[in-house]
């Protein structure tokens, strides 16, 4: 399989792109930051190339699209991974860090799609996933930006679903908490590494929503530790209850 990803240069992107060659797949990827440094592992491989440029810039996408059809012939799999995080209270926040966080983490996926859809549509067939957030399904004061653009992609990505599911084109989102990579570990040396979710389990979700014999689409499939779960769940219940009551009551 073909995949093209975007933010390969470190995190969760890196290691999916690392994943998937290993496994014997083709990777392109597209990145803001310079891989040189970043992984030579993925460097040496025949099976890897990426673009430097961003992802909010539209001549940097068309080109990456471009030389990735060059270098793998075709695109089954998009995964759209690139993300801006910026965790302010609302009055201390720029109007440049919201639009920034907007653009990075919903319009630019959004444009993505609707660039390699077209690819997808004349394949045939294609796999959508793009990666949301738990803080798309919650809110917290200092996650207007994030929260709001998270929760866009989920809805964006259902919306979608709809219309490409008689087109053989499937599409889903992954929302994780907080979770652990080999570069957020050696960032964040300090923080309790095994309290949070391991970037391995992220990475079982995508395959199983890419490999998956399957149709699968239309799906947000949220990831939570237990306690997390469950919190999640009664809070929900409580709301909708009460949400009944008000009427009950009146």
């Amino acid at each position: 399989m073909n995949f093209f990803i975007t933010g390969v240069s470190s995190g969760l992107g890196k290691e999916l792109a690392q994943h998937y060659v290993e496994l014997g797949h083709k990777v392109f990827g597209i990145s803001r930051s310079k891989q040189e440094s970043k992984c030579d592992a993925l460097l040496n491989s025949n099976n890897f190339r990426y673009y430097s440029g961003s992802v909010n810039d539209e001549s940097d996408v068309k080109k990456a699209i471009e030389d990735a059809l060059i270098f793998m012939g075709r695109i089954d799999v998009l995964i759209n991974n690139a993300a801006y995080k910026n965790f302010k209270l609302p009055d201390e926040m720029s109007d440049d860090e919201y639009k920034e966080s907007i653009h990075t983490n919903l319009v630019s996926p959004i444009l993505i799609c609707q660039k390699i859809i077209p690819i997808f549509l004349k394949q045939k067939n294609g796999c959508i996933v793009n990666m949301s957030s738990n803080a798309g399904m919650t809110s917290y004061k200092e996650g207007t930006a994030y929260c709001s653009s998270k929760a866009g992609l989920i809805a964006y990505s259902l919306s979608l679903a709809k219309y490409l599911k008689d087109k053989n084109i499937s599409v889903n989102a992954i929302s994780p908490p907080t979770f652990t990579t080999d570069d957020y570990k050696m960032s964040f040396p300090k923080i309790d590494h095994n309290k949070l979710l391991k970037s391995g389990q992220v990475i079982k979700v995508m395959d199983y929503i890419v490999f998956n014999k399957k149709f699968i689409t239309g799906k947000n499939f949220p990831l939570f530790k237990l306690k997390t779960s469950i919190k999640y769940i009664l809070q929900k219940n409580l709301e909708f209850i009460s949400y009944l009551l008000q009427f009950r009551l009146k």
